[in-house]
């Protein structure tokens, strides 16, 4: 479960300043912030400035440690406690003159990866610890490759519920959180999948942890995924807007000029939490057009059926799937869509997001689409429904 730390800075206002001694820079450690992953932690330091550090790690007992020059604490020094299977508790510690020691009492040796967050906008820079338990990692891909034995002659959905950690996603105006949404719902959609003996549903994220988007893919192309299933929130400055859509990729541009934007929000939740864009992987996808486009068409032909599944029981934005440039839907190896359930930003549908009856009618709505979308695939295109969803993908297009 998550746990936040955020402490009052009103120590700033009584240094009033950034320098002491002579001209020599100080720094301040002005809050944490920290979430636990089935495989690592990840603290989030917020530091005003960007402090020089040096980082080890110390055995008996195992430790990782972060020293900051010329840095202080901004508020009381006292240990925070984790617990979670990676770390146990963080200290603080001075050490020589004016320099500052982060102490992260480790279960066992760390795998630490450890940057500035470039570009933030703010005078406090964020520093990302990311402590890794290399036997935890290793036995979540063992984990896989036992589920895909025990899922044999089934369906493997893979649904993703957007954002997580410190990217909250969309916040309502009672701040409600896209992340806590999707996740809830992500978790009622495993559950109908799997009550059913020809499905067996996995989550990308199990809790309130950040994955980077390329990450989210390769869980469904590692897992040999016939489906993935990306569950987002919508976000508009109109209060009024309403309903739920459906997302496919394009190679050729957006739908629209709104579609285009939501992709850019969308794939931006990357560069929130540090991690750099690759233009390797564009030219990768590249070199697979025949597949993408293949795989666009039966998302197309899927996301018809979502929507035409969901508007019996709630209403939609849209009648067909709009199409962008999605980097959480960039696989050649299984149709993907990404379905905003509603409008977060709309006061009345972000009560409705939160409802389990809403939650377990638009369950029953995806789960009934995938079964008509799994037996039109089995038919090879030769049914009348099928020539018809055609007409539809041909109309979605851009």
């Amino acid at each position: 479960m998550t746990r936040i730390f955020i402490y009052s800075v009103l120590i700033l206002l009584f240094f009033g300043g950034t320098f002491f001694g002579l001209g020599q820079e100080k720094y301040q450690i002005t809050g944490i912030q920290y979430w636990s992953a089935p495989d690592h932690t990840r603290i989030l330091l917020e530091v005003r400035g960007k402090a020089s550090y040096k980082a080890f790690s110390l055995v008996n007992p195992n430790r990782f440690v972060v020293d900051f020059d010329n840095t202080t604490l901004a508020f009381p020094d006292r240990n925070i406690t984790i617990n979670d299977r990676i770390v146990n508790q963080i200290r603080f510690g001075n050490f020589g003159k004016n320099n500052l020691r982060v102490v992260f009492d480790v279960v066992q040796p760390v795998e630490p990866n450890i940057f500035f967050i470039e570009n933030y906008p703010e005078k406090t820079q964020r520093l990302s610890i990311n402590l890794f338990r290399p036997d935890l990692k290793n036995g979540a891909e063992k984990d896989r490759i036992a589920m895909l034995s025990e899922a044999k002659n089934k369906k493997v959905i893979v649904i993703d519920p957007g954002h997580g950690g410190e990217d909250p996603g969309a916040i309502g105006p009672g701040k409600t959180f896209e992340k806590d949404i999707v996740l809830n719902f992500a978790r009622t959609l495993k559950k109908l999948f799997d009550e059913k003996t020809e499905y067996h549903a996995l989550l990308t994220r199990s809790g309130d942890y950040f994955l980077p988007l390329k990450e989210r893919t390769k869980i469904a192309e590692d897992c040999h995924s016939d489906l993935f299933i990306s569950i987002h929130a919508d976000s508009n400055h109109i209060k009024q807007n309403h309903g739920a859509s459906v997302y496919c990729l394009s190679l050729k541009g957006a739908s629209d000029e709104a579609t285009r934007c939501l992709a850019e929000k969308e794939n931006s939740s990357d560069l929130i939490v540090g991690v750099p864009f690759s233009e390797n992987e564009d030219l990768n996808l590249t070199l697979l057009d025949l597949a993408l486009t293949n795989n666009i068409n039966s998302s197309l032909r899927y996301g018809v059926l979502i929507l035409r599944e969901i508007e019996k029981v709630h209403s939609v934005k849209f009648e067909k799937p709009k199409q962008a440039g999605f980097r959480v839907l960039k696989t050649a190896e299984m149709p993907s869509a990404l379905i905003e359930l509603g409008f977060i930003s709309n006061p009345v549908e972000e009560k409705t997001l939160k409802q389990t009856d809403f939650q377990n009618r638009v369950g029953q709505a995806i789960l009934a689409a995938t079964d008509q979308f799994i037996n039109l695939m089995a038919q090879k295109n030769t049914s009348p429904q099928n020539k018809e969803l055609e007409a539809h993908v041909c109309a979605s297009q851009p």
